[in-house]
């Protein structure tokens, strides 16, 4: 407080001398006034006399022009070369292109030839002659045509490939190299993120990057492998990467050693696919077309990865656990990680076991169906025999048998593997439907998994 104190009257003791001097008096201000006032009228005039922009010329309009007057561009006025050269409707057609490379001086101004190449990269390399389009636009850098200096000039100037078959994988290799976006790297070159070349620098650049990483040996550890993998997820395979770009990626990484060697890499990729609206759960109705166009190993694996985990789910999360019960689990995972044994498969919960399923950590819960009449839990499980499909049931408590049934039998009592409710008797333990039943019998000579293994090998069913 007493240093506020002070300064008011070091201020006030400053106020005499300021009085004596000449910024005291007051200020008239008039001539101020006036000489603003002169000012404004005098750019009020200057606006008033300018000429008021012009509306953009149709191309079409200007195209049909041009051709009755014989596709000369001497008989069009600057605005109406200029309206051709930068509109993407007509930029690139050849009979302009033609022309313009017989009088390249009507792109020397920068406005215009930066739309001309900008109308080239929104159609790259589907136009009619893109060779020729290529080598104006080379030939008008090379050799200097354009006066002007401009940033954008000398981009392009370094970078020639821009305008060839080989930009997008040019482009995609400073992608990978520079380890950054597609679109940061196009708007380096000043190409728009949307245009043919960028979207397929997206997919050279995935493709690149994916093959790399397969390629690589299993002992570069699961660390490093998930890292690559986090970068290529957030970068490459991103939402605008197209869905075939996208699948194709992911085929190969399902197929890589590295995901059948590594189980985390595996699980990462396992869930990408389930997170991305592109693949998903190729059991599912839904998302089955998506998994058309990859190949049989891929899904084959793929679903293999998923029945293993499901199965692993199902007795850690619905199966009391203990000895016999990890007997069980053991026999059944042995088909699981074979490629292409389980053909496919539904797990079914009781409503005495959905708190269990709710009250799980596992980050991907599957989706089931519902049990009614019953405690019980059941694993639905489809196995190609010899000629026949089956379905094979376990359930989730002990002291039930496993029922193996034919694939027509079981649907004939007017459900499917997908229905969305099982009753526990009418449905999934029908004795007189069942083909043979698995008993899991501990105090015999023979341990139940030999027999059970015999049983399924008669039907064509082998681990």
């Amino acid at each position: 407080m007493s240093h506020i104190q002070e300064a008011l009257v070091r201020l006030s003791g400053d106020l005499p001398e300021f009085r004596d001097s000449f910024l005291w008096g007051e200020v008239e201000a008039a001539p101020y006034i006036s000489q603003l006032k002169r000012t404004v009228d005098a750019l009020e005039i200057k606006f008033d006399s300018g000429s008021r922009p012009k509306p953009p010329l149709d191309p079409e309009e200007v195209w049909a022009k041009w051709r009755t007057v014989g596709y000369e561009l001497t008989e069009l006025d600057s605005r109406q070369v200029r309206t051709l050269c930068v509109s993407p409707t007509t930029a690139m057609r050849p009979k302009l292109i033609q022309a313009l490379t017989k009088s390249p001086d009507s792109l020397k101004r920068v406005t215009t030839f930066t739309g001309f190449v900008q109308a080239y990269f929104g159609q790259w390399r589907t136009m009619a002659d893109p060779e020729s389009a290529e080598k104006l636009i080379q030939r008008m850098l090379e050799q200097g045509r354009i006066p002007r200096k401009s940033r954008v000039l000398e981009v392009w100037r370094r970078s020639l490939y821009l305008f060839s078959a080989e930009a997008s994988k040019r482009i995609g290799q400073v992608v990978i190299r520079d380890r950054r976006a597609v679109k940061h790297v196009c708007a380096d070159f000043f190409i728009d993120g949307s245009a043919p070349v960028a979207m397929d620098a997206h997919e050279q650049a995935t493709s690149q990057a994916v093959g790399e990483l397969i390629q690589r040996d299993v002992r570069i550890g699961q660390e490093s492998a998930l890292k690559e993998l986090q970068w290529i997820s957030s970068t490459l395979l991103t939402k605008a990467l197209s869905g075939d770009a996208y699948r194709l990626a992911m085929g190969k990484l399902i197929v890589s050693r590295l995901a059948e060697s590594l189980p985390l890499f595996q699980s990462a990729i396992v869930d990408l696919v389930h997170a991305d609206e592109r693949m998903g759960d190729p059991r599912l109705a839904h998302c089955a077309p998506n998994w058309r166009s990859v190949s049989k190993e891929a899904k084959e694996r793929f679903l293999a990865w998923l029945a293993k985990e499901t199965l692993q789910f199902f007795f850690e999360t619905l199966v009391p656990r203990n000895d016999e019960n990890r007997r069980r689990a053991n026999f059944w995972l042995e088909y699981a990680k074979q490629h292409g044994k389980i053909k496919d498969f539904q797990v079914a919960v009781s409503d005495e076991d959905r708190p269990k399923v709710l009250a799980s950590r596992t980050k991907t819960i599957p989706s089931y169906s519902r049990v009614t009449m019953g405690k019980t839990s059941a694993f639905l499980m489809v196995f190609e025999g010899y000629g026949t499909e089956y379905v094979v049931i376990e359930f989730s408590e002990t002291g039930n048998a496993a029922y193996i049934y034919s694939r027509k039998a079981f649907e004939s009592g007017g459900v499917k593997l997908r229905s969305q409710t099982f009753n526990l008797r009418d449905d999934l333990k029908r004795m007189d439907d069942a083909h043979e039943r698995i008993l899991h019998l501990t105090e015999t000579r023979q341990r139940w998994e030999v027999k059970a293994k015999r049983m399924l090998s008669e039907l064509g069913i082998r681990p």
